[in-house]
């Protein structure tokens, strides 16, 4: 299949790079802004464009941009009849692309994608959605070739998944720039956290998060509550006592 790029932030630079590798055809890549598509296409060797009207034809194009910017990224492109229009983002429905093509679809990879860390794609789930059932089967023959963990999920689904990937991924990483703020003020550095954030995920790998935790609210050890928040100002503080009420109530639901 010829794939076409539409974007060229962290998700379209990890798709670039992850096609090229599998040895797919790729038409090229537009960006609105001619340098970030010339950055993009020359680490994988392709033609690029800013001109809509430039776009080749193509069997999938993947549109990968900001959530509200994937209608403005497709107007004005004229797709192949035949060929399927995708969008990657979790939280958008797919209907989002029925203005601009007969046949759409999404893949979604569940994954956190900087441009300058590599990932593992064969790990990387690929959540699949498509209008017909032929198209899914279209989708999940391409993305097959990315990752070997592929599944069907409805925008419904997706967007459920994308809400708990937030919960696990964004706003722990939030937590995690909390933790090193404060290590940072007090002359200590965050790698000291390491070991203890890799015994976290392990754990969670073995059992349920809410069976592996340990501290102070799961002890319901007010004494120590308190005086933990009295170090903190702020959100830091409101972060801390709303984590810890969460996990003493998760505790209750679950015993």
């Amino acid at each position: 299949m010829r794939v076409f790029l539409i974007g060229s932030g962290n998700v379209a630079t990890h798709f670039a790079l992850r096609l090229k590798s599998a040895g797919a055809s790729i038409a090229g890549i537009y960006s609105k802004t001619l340098e970030n598509a010339k950055i993009l296409a020359d680490k994988i060797d392709v033609p690029y464009t800013n001109d809509k009207t430039q776009i080749p034809n193509a069997d999938i194009y993947i549109c990968s941009v900001k959530d509200d910017s994937i209608s403005d990224a497709l107007s004005g492109i004229t797709f192949p009849d035949y060929a399927i229009v995708v969008h990657t983002a979790g939280s958008v429905d797919m209907s989002v692309l029925k203005p601009f093509a007969q046949n759409i679809g999404v893949i979604y990879p569940m994954q956190t994608f900087s441009k300058t860390k590599s990932v593992d794609w064969n790990e990387v789930p690929l959540f699949i959605e498509a209008n017909t059932q032929d198209n899914i089967n279209k989708l999940l023959l391409f993305a097959n070739n990315l990752s070997y963990k592929c599944t069907v999920a409805s925008s419904a689904q997706r967007k459920i998944i994308h809400l708990a990937s937030v919960f696990a991924c964004n706003f722990t990483n939030e937590i995690y720039a909390i933790a090193d703020r404060l290590l940072t003020e007090n002359g200590m550095d965050f790698s000291i956290l390491h070991p203890l954030i890799d015994e976290t995920v392990a754990k969670i790998k073995t059992m349920r998060p809410v069976d592996a935790q340990t501290g102070p609210a799961k002890r319901n050890d007010k004494k120590v509550m308190e005086m933990q928040m009295s170090l903190l100002n702020g959100t830091d503080r409101e972060i801390y006592k709303l984590i810890s009420e969460a996990i003493i109530k998760e505790l209750t639901i679950n015993n």
